[in-house]
């Protein structure tokens, strides 16, 4: 199951994360791949990674919040590949530097759109692009990686979160137009994932502890969970799947703010037997 044998891939946000451990997920199940990212010299390091599976990797380092270099990298990548069926946009984020993170009275029209350009427009219009190769081919797959913020609305996450939630809706509207030419589009939506971009929130074991209390599994998400999940989505075996966004985030979805509290008040103790 899950075979990528002959499957051409392109990973935005390659270098690191979610991006790195879905890349070399996929090479690890037989696909070759374009790598792209800000970073070259993260890329590369990975592109030697998949090398030592057996697999051929491109580098292409992109700005993916710039349309000419995301649409760039699309017609790049199925040029050097010669074909293009998977695409996962990983690439994305806001903080409180881009705006996107932080109470929206502060938000300003600048940081709004940077935001929107990384998580949204640019995006869209990758899958497009993306999607006029597999058409013409016979059909591909195409993974949005989005975040539960766009799910469930989060205090001073609302741009960031608001623009997730375009993405998501989008995700599905493509589906249904893009249906008949057989190529797929869904989502997955993490919750707090163990990357660079959130460690100094997780930096000393009582906040790491702190965090991971929040979720009914009780630990925070790694990069290879997401990554389990791109492989299941865009893989022949999730043929009948399209149009949905997965949460994978360690059972937040069912531990309401009621249940959290209950569960600081009266933890199950570690000897609980079902």
């Amino acid at each position: 199951m899950f075979s990528y044998e002959g499957k051409k891939v392109v990973v935005t946000g390659a270098g690191r994360g979610i991006g790195r451990a879905t890349a070399l997920a996929m090479a690890g199940q037989g696909a070759d791949m374009t790598l792209a990212s800000r970073s070259e010299s993260e890329l590369k390091a990975v592109a030697g990674e998949i090398e030592a599976l057996g697999r051929q990797a491109w580098v292409m380092t992109a700005d993916v919040s710039d349309m000419d270099q995301g649409l760039g990298l699309v017609a790049d990548a199925h040029a050097a590949m010669g074909g293009l069926d998977v695409l996962v946009n990983n690439a994305g984020g806001g903080s409180s530097v881009s705006g996107g993170i932080g109470p929206l009275e502060d938000a300003t029209p600048e940081g709004f759109d940077a935001v929107y350009a990384l998580n949204v427009r640019v995006p869209f219009f990758m899958c497009q692009a993306a999607a006029r190769h597999m058409a013409a081919a016979g059909g591909g797959a195409i993974c949005n990686i989005v975040s539960i913020d766009g799910v469930f609305p989060a205090p001073l996450e609302g741009v960031y979160g608001s623009a997730k939630a375009a993405l998501i809706s989008l995700t599905g509207t493509l589906a249904v137009e893009l249906g008949r030419h057989n190529v797929r589009i869904n989502a997955i939506a993490p919750s707090l994932i163990d990357t660079p971009l959130v460690a100094r929130h997780i930096a000393s074991d009582d906040a790491r502890a702190d965090r991971a209390s929040f979720f009914p599994i009780n630990r925070i998400g790694k990069p290879e969970d997401i990554a389990n999940a791109a492989v299941y989505l865009c893989s022949d075996e999730a043929g009948w799947t399209s149009g949905e966004t997965l949460l994978v985030a360690g059972g937040q979805k069912a531990a309401s703010d009621t249940i959290r509290w209950l569960r600081r008040v009266n933890p199950v103790p570690d000897t609980a037997k079902f």
